[in-house]
């Protein structure tokens, strides 16, 4: 959510939307489906609570647990800047995840 009066960064409150910035309160906060949504008089903004994405499958990655040949995977940025991604695998058949670095 964004402050109307200056424009900063305004993270949702329980009770009140008050900007650091600049103090001016926002209102019209409601939630919707694990999704919070500002009401502002241009248009909606929507902040995502959970983090969707489809994951590409790695028909070569074999499952630890059940053996099955094929997983999906995210890569994850876990540790410093200049060090690889880890690799974080969930099996097609039995949902099992595991990671690799």
């Amino acid at each position: 959510m964004f402050c109307s009066k200056c424009g900063s960064l305004i993270i949702p409150g329980r009770d009140k939307n008050i900007c650091p910035v600049c103090g001016h309160e926002e209102k019209g906060n409601r939630k919707m489906d694990g999704k919070v949504v500002a009401k502002s008089t241009e248009k909606d903004v929507v902040m995502i609570k959970e983090e969707v994405h489809i994951e590409p499958l790695d028909s070569e990655a074999v499952c630890p647990k059940c053996g099955n040949k094929g997983a999906y995977y995210v890569l994850k940025q876990t540790r410093a800047a200049d060090e690889p991604e880890t690799a974080i695998y969930t099996c097609a058949k039995c949902g099992h995840r595991w990671r690799e670095y």
